[in-house]
């Protein structure tokens, strides 16, 4: 029996760390996230503009009868405290391309929430991440989910093993665009980043410290550091699950453009779909895309492996996509 009480049937919030532009793109959809997880609450984390456009949306009733909820992101994490530490690390870092601040910010605002969550579980989900099927999160056992896909990067274990002393366990990853946590396996791992010997007193300003100026690019994943920590340390609690996403729709499609024929094609294959902020639409990727006589002979996963190995959509290696000098995951 494990120790904690599984039942697939119960609901949990999910939440939604997110800016103002992301918000305002994928808010339309929100209801779908109803229809298609197992959630009883959509919270969002993000600054304050996101908090008041939200409350009209409510009032206006966008989001129907669903409950849909706002947290100030300074309320869990006080950004200027990860700013301290990262901006001193930024001064000598080794790298060249460090990410943002706000990209790990981001991270330790979905740790954060397992402080006042009041669920055994709650599900984070990437803001700019649509569900298209019905989706569930325990398998028939009882077990939640770990969903793992294919990823090329490995700087995060770099951290992880600073932080506990764990490499790599799978050869896939656990960076699924979301992920159902354990309120208390968080806690629990909380605890343990907080008892090394890194510089500060709190989680988020330990693992900031622990990144170091050597390791500033992409150099924490809280979902690849959750998923490795509890294969470590309890790896009966979970049961992994192959994850099928189409990451890069953008390049295909607007997102204002999508359509329910899109979403049928799509969901015979995949579980969800991303549009990424940073990437252009491209004409004749659309084109290919809305192609008829491709539907009727392709499956959507097909295609999306054919274009890739096309190399339409630049080098494609290990999980991930080369392009104008960047690395993305597929």
């Amino acid at each position: 029996m494990s120790e904690l009480d599984h039942n697939e049937s119960q609901k949990f919030p999910c939440v939604i760390p997110t800016i103002i532009d992301d918000y305002n793109r994928t808010k339309g959809y929100y209801k779908t996230f109803f229809k298609y997880l197992p959630i009883n609450e959509i919270v969002l984390i993000g600054p304050k503009n996101v908090g008041e456009i939200a409350s009209s949306d409510i009032s206006s009733g966008l989001f129907d009868d669903n409950k849909v909820s706002y947290i100030d992101e300074n309320e869990l994490v006080p950004i200027i405290a990860v700013k301290a530490i990262y901006d001193d690390l930024k001064k000598n870092a080794t790298q060249s391309n460090p990410s943002s601040v706000h990209w790990y910010y981001q991270q330790y605002l979905k740790m954060a929430y397992s402080q006042i969550c009041q669920t055994d579980y709650y599900l984070c989900w990437d803001s700019d991440t649509i569900p298209l099927k019905k989706i569930e999160m325990f398998s028939d056992d009882g077990k939640p989910f770990l969903d793992t896909k294919p990823d090329g990067n490995y700087s995060y274990f770099l951290t992880i093993e600073r932080l506990f002393g764990f490499n790599k366990i799978i050869e896939k990853s656990f960076i699924s665009e979301h992920m159902l946590f354990s309120k208390k396996y968080m806690l629990d791992m909380i605890v343990d980043i907080e008892n090394t010997h890194f510089t500060g007193d709190v989680f988020y300003e330990k693992i900031t410290s622990c990144l170091g100026n050597d390791n500033l690019a992409i150099g924490f994943s809280e979902f690849e550091t959750y998923g490795t920590w509890i294969g470590m340390k309890y790896p009966a609690e979970y049961k992994l699950r192959n994850w099928k996403s189409f990451r890069n729709l953008s390049f295909f499609v607007n997102i204002n453009d999508f359509n329910q024929e899109d979403i049928d094609w799509l969901s015979k294959d995949y579980h969800a779909v991303t549009f990424e902020k940073y990437q252009e639409t491209e004409p004749s990727l659309t084109e290919l895309f809305r192609n008829k006589r491709y539907r009727e002979k392709l499956s959507s996963e097909q295609f999306f492996l054919s274009v890739l190995e096309s190399g339409a959509l630049g080098e494609y290696s290990n999980g991930t996509i080369k392009y104008n000098g960047l690395i993305a995951p597929i």
